[in-house]
């Protein structure tokens, strides 16, 4: 099962672009910007101007992807499927819904504005703003990169937009900052979409060709995790057949580094470790994305021929996947 990452869009508190990603790679300098994410978005603002600022944030990172990469004009668009994986959604938007609903504010609760609060939100908007009309939805837990090989591999789709979105939302953050297994993570927000697709162009920047996940029980970013756990995390990378030159880990300064840390290290030794989380911050449920997006730069710019990628969703799956060079 194998499937090529074609563009990469990506907005994070250390990277607006896949060249800024590059450029971190290569040891360049890079600022670190205030949260929320200030964003500019090519995007006609009459069409986003309703929109939240969810849609917005995953609108933008898809747009950066799409215009990336080529996508043939006589490409049939139901061929065209879009998978994004969220771990909150449109938080801020059901955090304010709600206050209003409670205090009793019946304007708000039009089906116009309900629409927004939903997680699928973005992959509707997305899908409008591009016409899109392929296999699409939201997964709340889950690896997108491989459905969405699954997808194109079984014939459902020849492009997916496969990606991640996390809204920052202050009152959530506040709340996750008191957990005894968030207290050393940055808290922070991002989006990375990547087009993926059937055949290899002279745009491609590398293939997606193995996967292997596991359910924790529960996510290490909600929960302290115990020793089987760390066995069920060992077993995930035993069935890799192939050494990477690298692994870009979940790594987010918290006590599960440790656990991470040995179980790759006992199965690939050799290879390099990277926590793209030291430069993007802990973004919940958009690191994994935002990690395969660090992948795959890493192996476009010639720095890796082979990354094995790593990520925790927040109901407890443990997922990664093998990038490498096309």
């Amino acid at each position: 099962m194998r499937a090529y990452i074609e563009s990469v869009g990506v907005i994070s508190r250390c990277a607006r672009s896949f060249d800024d990603i590059v450029r971190i790679l290569g040891g360049g300098s890079y600022d670190t910007a205030a949260l929320p994410i200030e964003f500019d978005s090519q995007l006609p603002p009459a069409k986003m101007r309703r929109n939240s600022r969810y849609n917005k944030f995953a609108c933008t990172a898809a747009d950066d992807a799409v215009c990336a990469a080529a996508i043939p004009e006589a490409l049939d668009r139901r061929r065209i499927g879009t998978i994004i994986s969220t771990g909150y959604g449109s938080s801020v938007n059901n955090t304010q819904f709600a206050e209003a609903t409670v205090k009793g504010v019946p304007g708000l609760c039009s089906p116009y504005i309900y629409s927004g609060t939903v997680p699928n939100s973005c992959v509707g908007q997305i899908c409008i703003l591009n016409g899109f009309k392929g296999v699409s939805t939201v997964l709340t837990g889950g690896d997108p990169l491989e459905y969405s090989s699954l997808l194109i591999a079984t014939d459902k789709a020849d492009m997916i937009l496969c990606g991640s979105v996390e809204e920052y939302n202050q009152a959530l953050y506040d709340e996750l900052g008191r957990l005894d297994t968030l207290k050393d993570a940055e808290l922070s927000e991002g989006t990375a979409m990547m087009m993926m697709t059937r055949e290899k162009t002279d745009k491609t920047h590398c293939a997606v060709t193995d996967f292997s996940s596991a359910s924790l029980g529960k996510s290490p970013l909600l929960h302290r995790l115990d020793d089987n756990s760390a066995e069920i995390v060992f077993g995930v990378l035993d069935r890799y057949n192939d050494t990477p030159d690298a692994v870009f880990t979940a790594a987010n300064g918290t006590y599960f580094d440790d656990m991470e840390d040995a179980a790759i290290y006992k199965k690939f030794p050799e290879a390099v470790r990277l926590a793209p989380k030291k430069y993007t911050g802990e973004t919940l449920g958009c690191g994994y994305a935002i990690n395969a997006a660090f992948a795959a730069a890493a192996i476009s710019c010639g720095k890796y021929d082979k990354v094995l990628v790593t990520g925790v969703d927040m109901v407890g799956n443990y997922c990664t996947s093998m990038i490498e060079r096309a």
